[in-house]
Protein backbone atom coordinates (compact mmCIF):
# COMPACT_ATOMS: atom_id res chain seq x y z
CA UNK A 1 0.00 0.00 0.00
CA UNK A 2 0.95 3.65 -0.68
CA UNK A 3 1.33 6.12 1.70
CA UNK A 4 0.86 9.98 0.67
CA UNK A 5 -0.61 13.24 1.41
CA UNK A 6 -0.17 14.22 -2.75
CA UNK A 7 -3.56 13.28 -4.45
CA UNK A 8 -2.43 10.22 -6.92
CA UNK A 9 -4.42 11.84 -9.44
CA UNK A 10 -4.93 15.84 -9.92
CA UNK A 11 -3.54 18.83 -11.15
CA UNK A 12 -0.98 21.02 -9.60
CA UNK A 13 -2.13 24.83 -9.03
CA UNK A 14 0.14 27.56 -8.21
CA UNK A 15 -0.43 29.99 -5.45
CA UNK A 16 0.35 32.73 -2.57
CA UNK A 17 -1.52 32.99 0.71
CA UNK A 18 0.16 35.71 2.30
CA UNK A 19 -0.06 39.20 0.54
CA UNK A 20 -0.34 42.52 1.27
CA UNK A 21 -2.10 45.57 -0.79
CA UNK A 22 -2.94 49.20 -0.11
CA UNK A 23 -5.92 48.47 2.57
CA UNK A 24 -2.62 48.14 4.88
CA UNK A 25 0.84 48.60 4.46
CA UNK A 26 1.10 47.21 0.92
CA UNK A 27 1.95 49.26 -2.42
CA UNK A 28 -0.58 47.84 -5.03
CA UNK A 29 -4.31 48.01 -5.17
CA UNK A 30 -5.98 44.37 -4.90
CA UNK A 31 -6.60 45.15 -8.39
CA UNK A 32 -2.51 45.49 -9.41
CA UNK A 33 -1.75 42.83 -6.87
CA UNK A 34 -4.24 40.23 -8.21
CA UNK A 35 -3.58 40.92 -12.06
CA UNK A 36 0.70 40.92 -11.28
CA UNK A 37 0.20 37.27 -9.80
CA UNK A 38 -2.16 36.40 -12.81
CA UNK A 39 -0.24 37.36 -15.36
CA UNK A 40 3.26 35.44 -14.03
CA UNK A 41 1.31 31.92 -13.68
CA UNK A 42 -0.41 31.93 -9.97
CA UNK A 43 -3.86 30.33 -10.23
CA UNK A 44 -4.65 31.45 -7.01
CA UNK A 45 -4.10 34.41 -4.07
CA UNK A 46 -5.05 35.26 -0.47
CA UNK A 47 -4.76 38.64 0.11
CA UNK A 48 -4.28 39.13 3.57
CA UNK A 49 -4.07 42.92 4.68
CA UNK A 50 -3.14 43.83 8.50
CA UNK A 51 -6.48 44.14 10.35
CA UNK A 52 -8.47 44.57 7.84
CA UNK A 53 -10.33 41.67 5.90
CA UNK A 54 -10.84 41.28 2.29
CA UNK A 55 -13.03 39.29 0.23
CA UNK A 56 -12.58 40.89 -3.10
CA UNK A 57 -14.74 38.37 -5.24
CA UNK A 58 -14.83 41.21 -8.37
CA UNK A 59 -10.96 39.53 -8.66
CA UNK A 60 -12.32 35.98 -9.31
CA UNK A 61 -11.29 34.63 -12.66
CA UNK A 62 -12.08 31.55 -14.48
CA UNK A 63 -8.32 30.67 -14.38
CA UNK A 64 -7.46 32.75 -10.72
CA UNK A 65 -9.29 32.64 -7.65
CA UNK A 66 -8.89 34.82 -4.90
CA UNK A 67 -9.18 33.85 -1.36
CA UNK A 68 -10.59 35.97 1.99
CA UNK A 69 -7.83 36.88 4.27
CA UNK A 70 -6.50 39.13 6.83
CA UNK A 71 -3.46 38.99 9.02
CA UNK A 72 -3.31 39.71 12.95
CA UNK A 73 -0.69 40.26 15.53
CA UNK A 74 -0.07 40.08 18.97
CA UNK A 75 2.62 41.61 20.38
CA UNK A 76 4.57 39.55 22.90
CA UNK A 77 7.46 40.35 26.09
CA UNK A 78 11.02 40.26 25.10
CA UNK A 79 10.46 42.33 21.58
CA UNK A 80 8.52 38.94 19.98
CA UNK A 81 5.30 38.73 18.52
CA UNK A 82 3.12 36.54 17.03
CA UNK A 83 1.65 36.68 13.71
CA UNK A 84 -1.21 34.85 12.25
CA UNK A 85 -2.93 34.56 8.77
CA UNK A 86 -6.39 33.70 8.37
CA UNK A 87 -8.50 32.23 4.87
CA UNK A 88 -11.46 31.07 4.13
CA UNK A 89 -13.62 30.05 1.85
CA UNK A 90 -16.33 32.59 -0.36
CA UNK A 91 -19.59 30.76 0.88
CA UNK A 92 -18.50 29.28 4.68
CA UNK A 93 -16.17 32.48 5.22
CA UNK A 94 -18.38 34.77 8.01
CA UNK A 95 -16.15 37.81 8.16
CA UNK A 96 -17.73 41.09 6.83
CA UNK A 97 -16.00 42.30 3.31
CA UNK A 98 -13.60 45.33 5.03
CA UNK A 99 -13.98 44.08 8.65
CA UNK A 100 -11.57 45.92 11.14
CA UNK A 101 -12.27 44.24 14.13
CA UNK A 102 -12.36 47.20 16.16
CA UNK A 103 -14.68 45.82 18.64
CA UNK A 104 -12.57 42.51 18.91
CA UNK A 105 -9.46 44.87 20.04
CA UNK A 106 -11.27 47.15 22.43
CA UNK A 107 -12.32 43.82 24.18
CA UNK A 108 -9.33 42.28 24.18
CA UNK A 109 -11.13 39.33 22.69
CA UNK A 110 -7.81 38.77 20.33
CA UNK A 111 -4.99 39.07 22.83
CA UNK A 112 -3.58 36.03 22.86
CA UNK A 113 -2.76 33.58 19.92
CA UNK A 114 -4.86 30.67 20.78
CA UNK A 115 -7.88 33.21 20.81
CA UNK A 116 -7.12 34.32 17.26
CA UNK A 117 -7.08 30.44 16.02
CA UNK A 118 -10.41 30.24 17.86
CA UNK A 119 -11.65 33.21 16.17
CA UNK A 120 -10.65 32.22 13.07
CA UNK A 121 -12.17 28.62 13.27
CA UNK A 122 -15.63 30.11 14.10
CA UNK A 123 -15.68 31.78 11.15
CA UNK A 124 -15.12 29.83 8.79
CA UNK A 125 -11.21 30.49 8.52
CA UNK A 126 -8.07 28.48 8.67
CA UNK A 127 -4.93 29.63 10.32
CA UNK A 128 -1.60 29.64 9.54
CA UNK A 129 1.30 30.87 11.39
CA UNK A 130 3.38 33.75 9.77
CA UNK A 131 7.43 34.00 9.68
CA UNK A 132 8.21 32.42 13.30
CA UNK A 133 11.76 33.17 12.98
CA UNK A 134 11.26 36.78 12.09
CA UNK A 135 9.10 37.44 14.85
CA UNK A 136 11.92 36.10 17.50
CA UNK A 137 9.33 33.37 18.84
CA UNK A 138 10.87 30.67 21.05
CA UNK A 139 9.80 27.00 19.40
CA UNK A 140 7.99 26.38 22.77
CA UNK A 141 6.45 29.43 22.33
CA UNK A 142 4.33 27.85 19.54
CA UNK A 143 4.97 24.42 18.79
CA UNK A 144 1.65 23.39 21.03
CA UNK A 145 -0.38 25.71 19.55
CA UNK A 146 -3.56 23.22 18.12
CA UNK A 147 -6.05 24.24 15.47
CA UNK A 148 -3.68 25.57 12.65
CA UNK A 149 -3.70 24.69 9.24
CA UNK A 150 0.20 24.79 9.48
CA UNK A 151 3.05 27.56 9.84
CA UNK A 152 4.99 29.27 7.38
CA UNK A 153 8.29 26.58 6.68
CA UNK A 154 9.82 30.00 4.20
CA UNK A 155 8.55 33.42 4.39
CA UNK A 156 10.89 35.51 1.23
CA UNK A 157 10.03 38.79 2.54
CA UNK A 158 11.65 38.33 5.64
CA UNK A 159 14.77 36.40 3.77
CA UNK A 160 15.15 39.13 1.18
CA UNK A 161 15.06 41.97 4.06
CA UNK A 162 16.21 40.30 6.93
CA UNK A 163 18.02 36.89 6.15
CA UNK A 164 15.37 35.27 8.52
CA UNK A 165 12.34 33.60 6.38
CA UNK A 166 13.92 30.14 6.85
CA UNK A 167 11.69 28.13 9.54
CA UNK A 168 12.59 24.75 8.98
CA UNK A 169 13.99 24.17 12.69
CA UNK A 170 10.76 25.73 13.97
CA UNK A 171 8.49 22.95 11.81
CA UNK A 172 10.87 20.38 12.96
CA UNK A 173 9.57 20.97 16.59
CA UNK A 174 5.75 20.92 15.99
CA UNK A 175 6.57 17.26 14.38
CA UNK A 176 8.65 16.10 17.00
CA UNK A 177 6.06 16.60 19.54
CA UNK A 178 3.67 15.46 17.26
CA UNK A 179 1.62 18.26 16.18
CA UNK A 180 0.05 17.33 12.79
CA UNK A 181 0.62 20.73 10.67
CA UNK A 182 1.33 21.29 7.25
CA UNK A 183 4.26 23.73 6.00
CA UNK A 184 3.86 26.44 3.71
CA UNK A 185 6.10 29.29 1.63
CA UNK A 186 4.90 32.38 0.67
CA UNK A 187 6.35 35.53 -0.36
CA UNK A 188 4.44 38.02 2.35
CA UNK A 189 4.75 40.85 -0.44
CA UNK A 190 4.10 44.10 0.52
CA UNK A 191 5.55 45.36 -3.60
CA UNK A 192 5.42 44.51 -6.83
CA UNK A 193 9.04 43.53 -8.22
CA UNK A 194 11.07 43.42 -5.12
CA UNK A 195 10.41 40.66 -2.84
CA UNK A 196 7.05 38.97 -4.37
CA UNK A 197 7.32 35.58 -6.36
CA UNK A 198 9.50 34.36 -4.27
CA UNK A 199 7.52 31.85 -1.85
CA UNK A 200 4.96 29.67 -3.16
CA UNK A 201 2.83 26.26 -2.74
CA UNK A 202 1.62 23.87 -5.51
CA UNK A 203 -1.87 22.14 -4.68
CA UNK A 204 -2.08 19.30 -6.33
CA UNK A 205 -6.24 19.30 -6.94
CA UNK A 206 -8.82 17.37 -8.16
CA UNK A 207 -11.05 20.53 -8.79
CA UNK A 208 -10.17 24.05 -9.31
CA UNK A 209 -12.42 26.19 -7.09
CA UNK A 210 -12.31 27.87 -3.95
CA UNK A 211 -13.10 24.51 -2.22
CA UNK A 212 -11.40 22.06 -4.14
CA UNK A 213 -8.22 23.97 -3.52
CA UNK A 214 -8.52 24.08 0.43
CA UNK A 215 -9.66 20.26 0.81
CA UNK A 216 -6.76 19.65 -0.44
CA UNK A 217 -4.59 22.11 1.05
CA UNK A 218 -6.68 20.27 4.93
CA UNK A 219 -5.37 16.87 2.97
CA UNK A 220 -1.91 17.81 2.63
CA UNK A 221 -1.62 17.59 -0.94
CA UNK A 222 0.63 20.43 -1.77
CA UNK A 223 4.18 21.36 -0.92
CA UNK A 224 6.26 24.43 -0.77
CA UNK A 225 8.68 26.10 -2.19
CA UNK A 226 10.98 28.70 -2.85
CA UNK A 227 11.80 28.17 -6.98
CA UNK A 228 12.26 24.38 -7.28
CA UNK A 229 9.32 21.79 -8.94
CA UNK A 230 8.62 18.35 -6.96
CA UNK A 231 6.59 15.71 -9.12
CA UNK A 232 5.57 13.25 -6.55
CA UNK A 233 6.48 12.41 -2.79
CA UNK A 234 5.07 8.69 -1.34
CA UNK A 235 6.06 5.37 0.83
CA UNK A 236 5.67 2.45 -0.45
CA UNK A 237 6.74 -0.81 0.69
CA UNK A 238 9.07 0.82 3.70
CA UNK A 239 10.63 2.90 1.25
CA UNK A 240 10.15 6.27 0.58
CA UNK A 241 10.65 7.94 -3.00
CA UNK A 242 10.77 11.54 -4.31
CA UNK A 243 10.76 12.63 -8.09
CA UNK A 244 11.14 15.99 -9.04
CA UNK A 245 12.56 18.50 -11.01
CA UNK A 246 16.60 18.17 -11.75
CA UNK A 247 18.11 19.70 -8.14
CA UNK A 248 21.74 19.06 -6.39
CA UNK A 249 20.43 17.40 -3.15
CA UNK A 250 17.83 15.30 -1.75
CA UNK A 251 17.22 15.27 1.75
CA UNK A 252 14.90 12.59 3.60
CA UNK A 253 14.31 13.77 6.74
CA UNK A 254 12.92 11.77 10.29
CA UNK A 255 12.72 12.60 13.62
CA UNK A 256 15.98 10.50 13.56
CA UNK A 257 18.49 9.41 11.23
CA UNK A 258 18.15 10.61 7.43
CA UNK A 259 19.62 10.59 3.88
CA UNK A 260 21.22 12.94 1.73
CA UNK A 261 21.77 12.80 -2.20
CA UNK A 262 24.01 14.94 -3.60
CA UNK A 263 25.66 15.75 -7.39
CA UNK A 264 28.53 16.87 -7.55
CA UNK A 265 27.79 18.02 -11.55
CA UNK A 266 25.05 20.53 -10.24
CA UNK A 267 21.64 20.22 -10.80
CA UNK A 268 21.06 16.51 -12.16
CA UNK A 269 18.94 14.63 -9.10
CA UNK A 270 15.36 14.11 -10.65
CA UNK A 271 14.45 11.46 -8.02
CA UNK A 272 15.41 9.12 -4.69
CA UNK A 273 15.00 6.82 -2.35
CA UNK A 274 15.11 5.92 0.88
CA UNK A 275 14.81 2.66 2.90
CA UNK A 276 12.79 3.39 6.45
CA UNK A 277 14.02 1.54 9.00
CA UNK A 278 10.31 0.93 10.51
CA UNK A 279 10.25 2.66 13.69
CA UNK A 280 9.91 6.82 12.09
CA UNK A 281 7.31 8.44 12.73
CA UNK A 282 7.47 10.33 9.69
CA UNK A 283 9.55 11.29 6.89
CA UNK A 284 10.02 14.53 4.80
CA UNK A 285 11.75 15.70 2.19
CA UNK A 286 13.80 19.04 1.12
CA UNK A 287 15.28 19.01 -2.27
CA UNK A 288 17.55 21.72 -3.13
CA UNK A 289 19.02 23.44 -6.16
CA UNK A 290 22.67 24.27 -7.16
CA UNK A 291 21.07 28.30 -6.79
CA UNK A 292 20.32 27.68 -3.08
CA UNK A 293 16.42 27.22 -3.23
CA UNK A 294 14.74 24.55 -1.93
CA UNK A 295 11.13 23.28 -2.11
CA UNK A 296 9.66 21.06 1.20
CA UNK A 297 7.23 17.86 1.06
CA UNK A 298 4.53 17.54 3.44
CA UNK A 299 5.27 15.24 6.17
CA UNK A 300 3.90 11.56 5.97
CA UNK A 301 2.92 10.57 9.40
CA UNK A 302 3.82 6.73 8.96
CA UNK A 303 1.41 5.64 12.01
CA UNK A 304 -1.33 7.00 11.00
CA UNK A 305 -1.56 4.17 8.29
Amino acid sequence: MEKRTLYKEGTYKKGNLHTHTTWSDGVHTPQETAEHYRSKGYDFLALTDHWVYGIHPELNRDDFLVFPGTELDIELPGRKDHHLVGFGLPETNRIPEHYTFEEERKNGVLTTAERIIEYFGQRGNVTLYGHPYWSKVDSTDIKYLQGMIGMEIYNHGSEFFGNNGNSETYFDHFLFVRNRIFCFATDDAHDIGTHDLGGFIMVKTREFTHRGILDAIRDGSFYASGGPLLHDFYVKDSVAYITCEPCQHIYFQTPHRGDHLFSEEGDCLTEGSFALNGDEEYVRVTIKNSRGEKAWTQPIWLWLF
